[in-house]
């Protein structure tokens, strides 16, 4: 009750937040996430409000702590800061224009940053997290003013896109007016002191967080990284400082290893190494019945943040990680990427964790062995793909598999050499990657290790050959209708690699022609062509079938 006691809650108008208060967005927090759709019904809410002449607006609440230096940290709520600040400076943006030089300086200094007479320095009403905050300040300071080639991040391009559709937005509202500088005071008013939030100030962050979480608020629903995130800082009583460290830290790693969003999924893929499949509506609740002591979250927090190096790792081949490895373990994650196999990771991290690096190599090599023949045969549901992987990972963490064998034998539903043969033979492969890939690694299975017979994997050196082309001429058409063209032109015994200068040559020419060109090539499946002396289906059905007797062996489990 004491602790409830020390809480400040009030009814504000927002606008009139942001005047009476300066606010801070932590490191910790991440980054501006509204798109468009999110501004834009912000956008249409006031607008109604105001033409219906609401005499408030509920845009629900905001947590704070009271911080240091007299600014406000901001726990929940800066979506909605950042977003209203955006507007109020599309409205001073639009007095600019318009030359309303007093104006200007009345709305910057009242709603975005005002100057200390003293020091002269510019004090910002809000200051975002370190990734946003120098783009946020040049878009208070002016649209016009922000340099696209800064706008690095996903998180930078929100912002500016946020700014830009205000601007727009309420550019429109003002040709439609009779009076737009009355209508442009209009929205400054409502915002001020209509626009409402119930603004809770917390003593400090353990109390903050624990309000937080009861929180539900409209706009974007409470982030899952976001509850986990103060979840943990709640818990981690007096050693928060260090929770929060290593939080920044693993936020820090994979905003560098990706331009997408990869809180969420990362910590799913670390829970589910450990604790099997989770759905990510199910991340927290999970999370809250596994992690219950000051202890448990210090040791979760600490490996959450350990892990992400490898994490990071098996998104980036090229990480110093993999020095610690045979080249063939990069080899197979970089092949893992390639096909997209993004739900085997929590299987990877768990191997990578408890193998030695040679157990490590030819796990590596079988799982991409089942990848292929998962991806090749179908009819394995992702879910049911991610259920096998996320238990087998499970398995390995709690020790009870200890050996690459074990591993694959763990998979129930591995499609057998007669199911991938099968569906081999009669394959389509519409992406150029993945085909150049399936080409490369036939090639490789029958060079018997010549290293001057295997393709190099750079399109500038090696690239796709359709033996039949996509716009056939008339002799092509002896042998294909347009429906067998349609479905032969993607096959995998219709596509042949070459080298990418004899490619542009050849294209659409008659197959006689084609052929010379194939007689030189080096690469056997590419070679073994010019043996036909036309190319009909018969001849793509041999051929690929040839291709699959390699492709078992290659993909051997």
């Amino acid at each position: 009750m004491s602790q409830i006691q020390q809480l400040n809650i009030n009814l504000e108008g927002i606008g009139g937040v942001l005047k009476s208060r300066r606010f801070k967005v932590p490191a910790y927090q991440r980054s501006f996430a509204w798109e468009i759709d999110h501004v834009d019904a912000l956008l249409d809410d006031i607008r109604e409000a105001i033409i219906n002449k609401e005499r408030e607006y509920f845009l629900g609440s905001i947590v704070v702590t009271s911080g240091n230096g007299g600014r406000y940290e901001v726990v929940d709520g800066q979506q909605r800061l950042t977003t209203i600040s955006l507007i109020i400076a599309a409205i001073k943006e639009i007095f600019q224009r318009d030359k309303d030089h007093d104006v200007v300086v009345s709305v910057k200094s009242d709603f975005l940053a005002s100057t200390d007479r003293r020091t002269r320095e510019r004090e910002p009403k809000l200051m975002l997290n370190e990734i946003d905050n120098e783009i946020y300040q040049d878009l208070i300071e002016g649209f016009d003013t922000v340099d696209s080639k800064r706008t690095r991040r996903q998180s930078h391009k929100r912002l500016v896109d946020a700014a830009k559709h205000c601007f727009n937005y309420l550019t429109d509202i003002c040709t439609k007016s009779k009076d737009s500088e009355e209508e442009l005071h209009a929205w400054l008013d409502y915002i001020e002191s209509s626009l409402k939030v119930i603004v809770v100030t917390a003593p400090d962050d353990s109390n903050a967080f624990v309000i937080f979480e009861t929180l539900n608020d409209r706009g974007l629903e409470l982030a899952i990284s976001d509850l986990v995130k103060n979840y943990l800082f709640h818990k981690s009583g007096e050693k928060l400082e260090e929770t929060k460290n290593r939080w920044l830290s693993m936020v820090s790693i994979l905003e560098s290893a990706s331009d997408d969003p990869l809180i969420v999924t990362y910590i799913r893929h670390f829970s589910m190494a450990k604790y099997g499949l989770i759905r990510e509506k199910e991340l927290f609740s999970l999370l809250k019945t596994k992690i219950t002591s000051k202890k448990n979250t210090l040791k979760f927090s600490t490996e959450l943040a350990d892990t992400v190096r490898i994490y990071s790792a098996l998104i980036n081949t090229d990480h110093e990680y993999w020095s610690e490895f045979s080249n063939d373990v990069k080899y197979s994650v970089a092949t893992l990427n390639l096909l997209g196999m993004t739900q085997i990771r929590p299987l990877l991290l768990a191997v990578l964790s408890k193998f030695e690096p040679k157990k490590v190599s030819k796990t590596f090599k079988n799982l991409v062995s089942a990848a292929v023949r998962y991806q090749m045969v179908g009819g394995i549901g992702g879910g049911t793909l991610e259920r096998v992987y996320s238990e087998t990972a499970k398995a390995i963490s709690e020790e009870k598999i200890k050996d690459p064998t074990e591993v694959i034998k763990a998979f129930t539903n591995i499609p057998s050499d007669t199911a991938f043969r099968s569906a081999f033979s009669i394959a389509s492969v519409s992406k150029q990657k993945i085909a150049r890939f399936y080409l490369r690694e036939l090639e490789i299975a029958i060079s018997e290790h010549n290293s001057e017979t295997i393709p190099n994997y750079d399109t500038d050196h090696v690239n796709l050959e359709h033996i039949l082309p996509s716009t056939p001429d008339a002799d092509w058409r002896k042998y294909f209708n347009d429906e067998e063209i349609h479905t032969y032109h993607n096959r995998l015994g219709n596509l042949a690699i070459m080298a990418s200068k004899i490619n542009s040559t050849i294209g659409n020419d008659s197959f006689e022609d084609k052929a010379q060109a194939y007689k030189d090539s080096k690469f056997h499946f590419t070679k073994a062509i010019s043996n036909s002396t036309k190319w009909t289906k018969a001849e793509i059905e041999h051929r690929q079938a040839k291709m699959a007797d390699v492709a078992i062996k290659h993909w051997a489990i």
